[in-house]
């Protein structure tokens, strides 16, 4: 497969009272044509904030101040206004977080999804409500009555279903969903998770999936990326990566994951709190959480590198770590 996007080196910086915020930190992921890729952290990671730079829609205070995005060859950065109107929505959409929260509590689905193609020059109103329909459909939910419903009418989880219809509504490339199942049920979850395989199975749609839970990234995601105090730590194929993790980080998060590892006594806490961004450690940012952290580690940032296997890695003891386990 090929590269649709790929973030070269990409760092977004808030300005705040107290200080210059990094929330993004070099990062660098390449997402291929077709996949499923996670990017899977604890909350303040970095990942909604890379969501909004690959969506070229950082909000203030924040700002992109170095760091390359390209999405099928051309440079997300430096699109001018026309440019960034098509790319987004019909290249790239985005399913934000609690979308469904911020719905006009006060139109119709079929008028909200009218308003929408609108927006973007679709003015045949027969021909919006035929698609909205079909994608309807795709998503699991009966059009006739839902088009005519207002959000109050719906449960989270449809709620949820509209949302990422609407979000393919313009037949993006590429669907960025940011917690696509907070707030819902485990029932609920697993869902909208296999709706979501099945949109990519028979669109052939390339998604990115923001998620602080590994469950989720095993049961839907081809490839994940992981990310901590706005660094990618490691990527690989989901399957590689629970087998055979090979940053601490990465094995922290498997194990908090009690679905994952089967006896919820078993769960074990990643020790400790993330960083402070205003005010991050020297060397790795996950040296004073790591069992496997040495004085080197303290003083100097490990660079993403490849190990082999087509995995990336930012951990300068990786080779001591193996199948997933960690001491302590």
């Amino acid at each position: 497969m090929t590269s649709l996007l790929s973030v070269k080196d990409l760092a977004v910086e808030f300005d705040l009272d107290k200080g210059a915020l990094r929330a993004v930190n070099g990062a660098s992921l390449d997402v291929q044509q077709g996949e499923i890729m996670a990017i899977v952290g604890e909350s303040g990671s970095g990942k909604t904030t890379l969501a909004f730079s690959i969506f070229n829609l950082v909000p203030p205070p924040g700002k992109i101040v170095s760091g390359e995005i390209f999405f099928d060859g051309k440079e997300v950065l430096s699109l001018n206004p026309e440019e960034l109107r098509k790319y987004r929505w019909k290249e790239v959409a985005m399913v934000f977080q609690a979308a469904q929260n911020v719905m006009n509590p006060v139109a119709r689905i079929a008028d909200q999804m009218l308003d929408t193609a609108q927006a973007h020059g679709k003015t045949s109103k027969g021909e919006v409500i035929e698609h909205a329909s079909e994608l309807l459909k795709m998503v699991r939910l009966e059009p006739s009555q839902v088009l005519h419903s207002y959000p109050h009418e719906l449960s989270g989880g449809m709620r949820q279903r509209v949302i990422i219809a609407l979000g393919l509504l313009l037949d993006p490339r590429m669907l960025i969903l940011d917690e696509p199942t907070t707030a819902l049920d485990v029932v609920t979850q697993a869902y909208i998770l296999d709706i979501l395989t099945d949109i990519r199975d028979k669109l052939g749609l390339t998604m990115i999936l923001l998620t602080h839970d590994m469950s989720i990234v095993a049961k839907v995601a081809d490839r994940v990326g992981v990310m901590y105090a706005g660094r990618i730590m490691e990527v690989g194929k989901v399957e590689e990566i629970f087998y055979d993790a090979r940053h601490p980080y990465t094995v922290g998060l498997i194990r908090a994951a009690p679905s994952l590892i089967g006896d919820i006594a078993d769960k074990k806490a990643i020790p400790g709190s993330p960083p402070d961004l205003l005010n991050p450690p020297a060397g790795c940012p996950f040296h004073p959480r790591c069992a496997y952290a040495t004085s080197h580690c303290a003083e100097v940032v490990p660079e993403l590198k490849d190990t082999g296997g087509e995995r990336l890695v930012a951990c300068h003891n990786w080779q001591l770590i193996s199948g997933g386990k960690q001491s302590g």
